[in-house]
């Protein structure tokens, strides 16, 4: 009789306001645990953490009877050194046969290259963008940690994990040097969400009331230069006219000076009546934000992977975004929606063309939506690809 496999995924948070790999490990780990894995989670979070949205993360994971380990308690921080978690993995690491550390430019990965030798995948989350070198402090900084430490952490891993053809494209324009590093490129994507679809529209719309039967368009994530916000606000300046519907940011407040920038540009544009501003959405909320929605919206400047677009095209609704998103070619390809040059004019050209349509060629689009998500994001669809086949393939179970 052959034994269950034994997964461990070290991440420094569940929490999901710190954007998508907090989500999307989610799913992977209930999608591993229904094809027969043992899953444990081993993070940075603080046992006994009462965040809210770190609680449902939590609660949902035990559900699928998934272990969480938090060792966060002693440590400066969930990225940063972290004595508890070390002798954790120290003391546990024979119990597993495949281990994922997911993120760079935190401890996991130096704690991986000394405890685990060569016994480890990376899952580098697109932190190898080229928009990053955009930054010169943080270029600096980075390029010093890759030489002395990072490089050397991926060299010893069995492979770095990357979510598309384009992220691995895009390493080839990075700032640092990944030649020699081996490289997966692995099925990335989500679980089709289970959900009342009239329950999450309700609740929405009991929170946002002013936006029932308003044509709208949706930004789901953090505020971040990256993302472009900026961009879209600048977009519907130039558009204001000839553009009547709204667009609503959702995402956590509180946290950036770059948020308090894009918030005060929307008052210095007078564009008040046009943009919203919300806390970060989740569960029936996001879900109802995404149905209630014309499209999702994302000018970013760099993407790995772009995950609340994968659940908007999970709902049939249409995409606009920008050819700096690693997986526009699935988008553009399946005609999913449009995708424009990384530049206001350009953005505002879509907005505006996707405001005009026809609900004839609207339909057209949320049906070419779905079927890109089905064909390259949907987990329950196994490729070869698939980290379950990628667990299988690089292990030895008797």
């Amino acid at each position: 009789m052959k034994k269950k496999i034994n997964v461990l995924r070290i991440i420094p948070t569940i929490d999901p306001i710190f954007g998508g790999p907090s989500k999307t490990i989610v799913d992977s780990s209930i999608y591993l645990k229904e094809n027969g894995f043992n899953v444990d989670i081993l993070t940075g979070d603080q046992a006994g953490s009462t965040k809210t949205n770190y609680l449902k993360n939590t609660r949902l994971l035990r559900s699928n009877k998934i272990k969480i380990i938090n060792q966060g308690r002693h440590s400066f921080g969930n990225y940063c050194f972290n004595i508890n978690q070390y002798k954790w993995l120290k003391n546990n690491k024979h119990k597993y046969d495949f281990i994922i550390v997911h993120g760079l430019w935190q401890f996991s990965t130096l704690m991986a290259r000394i405890l685990l030798k060569k016994n480890f995948f990376v899952f580098i989350h697109g932190q190898l963008d080229p928009w990053f070198k955009e930054d010169f402090i943080k270029k600096i900084k980075k390029k010093l940690y890759w030489f002395f430490i990072e490089r050397k952490n991926l060299l010893y891993s069995k492979s770095i994990l990357i979510t598309s053809k384009g992220e691995k494209t895009s390493l080839n324009q990075t700032y640092v040097n990944t030649n020699g590093i081996r490289k997966k490129i692995i099925q990335y994507g989500i679980l089709k969400p289970k959900i009342n679809k009239k329950k999450v529209l309700y609740k929405f719309y009991k929170k946002f009331p002013q936006l029932k039967n308003k044509g709208f368009y949706l930004f789901l994530g953090r505020f971040h230069e990256k993302k472009g916000c900026d961009t879209l606000i600048k977009s519907v300046r130039l558009i204001k006219k000839n553009f009547n519907d709204k667009i609503l940011f959702a995402g956590p407040l509180g946290y950036t000076k770059y948020e308090r920038n894009i918030i005060k540009l929307t008052s210095d544009y007078d564009l008040k009546n046009n943009i919203i501003f919300s806390d970060i959405l989740l569960d029936d909320l996001k879900w109802g934000a995404i149905l209630a929605s014309k499209a999702m919206v994302l000018a970013s400047h760099g993407e790995n992977f772009g995950v609340s677009l994968v659940e908007s095209m999970s709902l049939s609704r249409p995409i606009l975004t920008t050819n700096k998103v690693n997986i526009f070619n699935e988008i553009k390809n399946y005609k999913a929606g449009y995708v424009c040059d990384d530049n206001v004019k350009s953005f505002a050209n879509i907005l505006l063309k996707f405001s005009k349509l026809e609900r004839k060629k609207l339909r057209v689009l949320s049906k070419n939506a779905y079927n890109c998500f089905a064909k390259n994001f949907d987990l329950s669809i196994d490729k070869k690809n698939s980290l379950k086949n990628i667990i299988k393939e690089n292990i030895c179970v008797e």
